[in-house]
């Protein structure tokens, strides 16, 4: 099921416009994510895998981190 507009709006604004990444895998280490979430270059990542199309279960992910987390790219 695809993620409703009303969630990606209320994930983005919570957010405040940034990647919620915190994962020590990606560039910026453990610290959160600088990069803007831009229109295009922002997607919703689910913290349980097959998981609720939920806020409480959703993280807003610049491109670049969303790439680097172990689920990325599955069904």
């Amino acid at each position: 099921m695809a993620i409703s507009q009303e969630t990606k709006k209320a994930l983005y604004q919570r957010a405040g416009g940034r990647c919620e990444c915190t994962m020590k895998v990606c560039d910026h280490g453990s610290s959160r994510c600088s990069r803007g979430l831009s229109s295009a270059y922002w997607e919703a990542h689910h913290r349980t895998a097959g998981g609720a199309d939920t806020l409480s279960n959703l993280i807003a992910m610049c491109a670049t981190c969303h790439k680097n987390t172990r689920t990325y790219g599955r069904g």
